[in-house]
């Protein structure tokens, strides 16, 4: 995952680099053209398309860890709750969320903006489990756990509480083959075209930064549960 993670950020960079020169050329064309022009139309789709790809180069450095957090003690479960405002989460066809949510937990140092779109994430993929519908269950709680169960990337700055999210459906579970490559980047058990391979790579690249970890429980048939780890913030 380390070497992953630095051909990542590498890819990532070399990418933005192209791309800031297709978008600057197509900007430059756009000048000499009128705006009903139907040349203006194809530039107007080249530059969406360089703003899909530029997300996607960002997704990977997130995976490497680096890109730029900006952290603030925030609540793990006012994050929750604006994560569960996301159209995108929207009860239907069968789906729906429940919350088992301690109350007054520790704040946690982190990037609310990232730490939201990870558990998004990882609610959308609770979804994916269970294409006939189903019940996707986020909790979170904090905890002391013994030494031998903790592992962030930093241990001596992470301190002995952490607040524990974990996201459980009841799908079909994950093959050990599947699981095997989990988070890495890029890979999708998705139809071509239908999923980037980014999103649990953009978990595990988040929670890491915030020198935090994850574990997977999973059975064939009987679900899964995805559970994050972080540090609780000091006084």
């Amino acid at each position: 995952m380390e070497a992953l993670g630095r051909l990542s950020c590498k890819a990532a960079h070399d990418f933005n680099n192209i791309l800031g020169a297709i978008e600057g050329y197509a900007t430059l064309a756009m000048n000499g053209v009128k705006e009903n022009a139907p040349l203006a139309q194809d530039l107007r789709e080249i530059r969406a398309s360089v703003a899909k790809a530029a997300a996607l180069a960002k997704q990977l450095l997130v995976f490497g860890g680096k890109q730029m957090l900006h952290k603030t003690p925030c609540g793990v479960n006012d994050i929750i709750a604006n994560t569960l405002k996301r159209a995108e989460l929207s009860p239907g066809g069968g789906f729906k969320i429940e919350t088992r949510l301690a109350p007054g937990l520790p704040a946690v140092m982190t990037d609310a903006a990232q730490l939201e779109q990870a558990l998004a994430n990882l609610l959308l993929n609770a979804r994916e489990a269970m294409p006939g519908g189903g019940t996707a269950a986020i909790s979170s709680f904090a905890l002391r756990p013994e030494s031998a169960a903790v592992n962030p990337p930093t241990p001596h700055a992470a301190g002995p509480l952490f607040i524990r999210i974990a996201v459980q459906d009841s799908g079909s579970g994950i093959t050990p083959e599947v699981f095997e490559h989990l988070f890495e980047p890029l890979f999708s058990t998705r139809k071509k075209g239908l999923g980037t391979g980014l999103g649990l790579s953009m978990v595990y690249g988040v929670v890491k930064q915030h020198n935090g970890w994850v574990e997977v429980k999973s059975e064939p048939g009987l679900g899964s549960e995805f559970m994050i780890f972080l540090p609780a913030a000091t006084d």
